[in-house]
């Protein structure tokens, strides 16, 4: 981010809403490239149920995609 004339220190409110912004991309992304997994796993089988080897690596890929996007949230203090 550039520095504005006589402002030091963007406000909090604005990192803080760039970091969201951020943090939405980054699970965007990694929607598109569940989708982009799951369609290249289906491709073969366009009239066929998805139940060949293809379709299923394809769908747990596409899972494992979307997990490693899942933001981590702290551990509840009890």
């Amino acid at each position: 981010m550039t520095e504005q004339a006589g402002q030091r220190n963007p406000e909090p409110a604005l990192i803080a809403l760039e970091e969201r912004v951020r943090a939405l991309e980054v699970r965007l992304e990694a929607v598109a490239d569940a989708v982009s997994v799951l369609a290249h796993g289906l491709e073969d089988l366009p009239t066929a149920e998805p139940r060949g080897p293809s379709a299923a690596a394809a769908a747990r890929r596409a899972y494992e995609l979307l997990l490693i996007a899942e933001p981590r949230r702290p551990a509840p203090h009890g």
